[in-house]
């Protein structure tokens, strides 16, 4: 047992040593990939692929292929990719493919689990140490399947063979939020406990020992934190709700936001008004105006009547257009936007040229950014607002889609929500650098969102976003009615 479990251990350490060697030669090539000329681009990919006879790994061929990618060589990659898979049938392309083929198109949970049964037949876990999570995803799809079924029990079994701690919450809590939402307390409440319990341990780390994986796990918390306080309330135990919020605002003050709405309701059941008022005046404060009608009953249980209110609202969206126009002002810059034309889900073309006279919105997105789609009902009010106006242009660009059939996800996704957006598909190369439009723009992640002036000069670039729909439509305004002004430095 001794010598297996150090054969073992020799082996992850040899894998991840390859692995991150492999990390290193894909950035040193970085300055290329990301900003080298199309000449360049194609030469450094002749050179790579004069490599390939010389691999001994299957880590050096998913390495090139992935730089073959980002050189904007799809074709070599995917040749390439045909011929590691010949040359490591078992190994994890082969597997990856069979996930991305076969898993992930199965319909039904019968057809998935079968499909997850043949892929631990064929590609056993036990022979890819160090790479549990890509099982654990499989798991959680898996396991989310069966709960949108109806069925729990074997929901939950499987999300239980997942082997990666500080990302199993991530398979827990959307499993748990169907269950509750099909009224299914019994199963949902220790899941959500569970993946509330993952994240508190991550955050109670020394700092010393808080990496990547820690603050990842650590994210999650209030979501499940507050989920798992509302099955307490539910349940009539408030006390034991607020002792727990108030636990992990102790040891996360930084996840007080995320924890404030939960925690304002259960100082009002607990009879501390004021400081309920106090953490409601702080959402307000933010842009979260729908919670005036609580903060009206507290102003009034707490002054004895209304009056003043009007005067004590204005001063708080005061405050918050201070902020904004604080944050923005960090976001300012000044420089020419690259010129584009993208065909529209119309197939009609939208240049930067036909717009000028605009104020432009950009706003970089993808079907599978979840932030992205979170910040669209905010997008959609700020859009809104300015629909009569015919100086004020917002196009959102979908980019980055890793499906082949993106056009048509894409467009369904639109429709399904009924978004009267104007979107460009973010998929013409640049003939000399080989770039889409996201990388002219100097876009490294999404949402990224641009406002150019009516002279086609980028004035402002945010990145992340917020699901706020009140802050983002103010911020919004902000943005656009500042690069309707003539530009003046600092």
């Amino acid at each position: 047992m001794k010598l297996k479990l150090t054969a073992t251990l020799l082996l992850a350490a040899s894998v991840a040593f390859a692995q991150q060697n492999e990390v290193n030669r894909f950035q040193q090539y970085r300055p290329i990939w990301e900003n080298g000329t199309l000449a360049q681009k194609d030469s450094l990919a002749t050179a790579l692929l004069g490599e390939v006879k010389g691999y001994n790994t299957e880590q050096e061929y998913r390495t090139t292929m992935n730089l073959l990618y980002a050189l904007g060589h799809e074709e070599d990659q995917k040749q390439l990719g045909v011929q590691a898979k010949k040359k490591f049938p078992k190994g994890s392309l082969t597997r990856d493919a069979f996930v991305s083929d076969v898993f992930y198109k199965a319909e039904t949970s019968e057809a998935k689990e079968k499909a997850y049964k043949e892929l631990t037949k064929k590609w056993p876990q036990k022979n890819f140490v160090g790479e549990e999570l890509s099982y654990d995803y499989v798991l959680a799809n898996l396991a989310g399947t069966y709960a949108k079924e109806g069925n729990a029990t074997k929901a939950v079994s499987y999300l239980s063979e997942m082997k990666e701690r500080f990302w199993r919450g991530n398979g827990y809590l959307p499993v748990a939020q169907t269950l509750l939402a099909a009224g299914d307390t019994t199963a949902a409440a220790p899941l959500l406990k569970t993946a509330m319990d993952d994240a508190y341990y991550y955050i109670s780390l020394p700092e010393e020992q808080k990496d990547n994986k820690a603050r990842f796990a650590s994210m999650g918390y209030a979501s499940s934190m507050s989920a798992y306080v509302g099955i307490l309330v539910n349940q009539g135990k408030h006390a034991e709700a607020l002792d727990l919020v108030e636990k992990a605002l102790v040891v996360a003050p930084e996840q007080a936001d995320g924890l404030a709405s939960v925690y304002y309701k259960l100082l009002i059941n607990a009879n501390r008004k004021l400081e309920a008022f106090n953490i409601l005046r702080g959402l307000y404060a933010k842009g979260q105006f729908g919670v005036e009608d609580d903060l009206k009953t507290l102003y009034t249980a707490l002054n004895g009547s209304l009056q003043g209110y009007e005067s004590f609202n204005t001063g708080l969206k005061n405050e918050l257009l201070v902020a904004i126009r604080e944050h923005i002002k960090e976001k300012e810059t000044f420089k020419p936007a690259p010129a584009f034309e993208l065909l529209n889900l119309k197939g009609e073309t939208v240049s930067l040229a036909s717009l000028k006279g605009k104020v432009v919105v950009l706003d970089f997105w993808a079907t599978w950014c979840q932030p992205c789609i979170r910040s669209f009902p905010g997008m959609q009010a700020a859009q809104t607002a300015y629909e009569n106006d015919d100086d004020v242009q917002f196009l959102f660009i979908n980019t980055w889609e890793r499906d082949k059939e993106y056009k048509k996800n894409v467009v369904s996704f639109i429709e399904k929500n009924k978004y009267p957006f104007e979107v460009l598909y973010d998929d013409q190369k640049d003939a000399e650098t080989g770039q889409v439009m996201a990388a002219k723009f100097g876009v490294n992640g999404i949402p990224a969102k641009f406002v150019i002036d009516k002279e086609g000069n980028i004035r402002y670039f945010l990145t992340g976003s917020t699901p706020n729909v009140d802050y983002i439509k103010m911020e919004m305004k902000e943005l656009i009615e500042a690069a309707k002004k003539p530009y003046k430095k600092g």
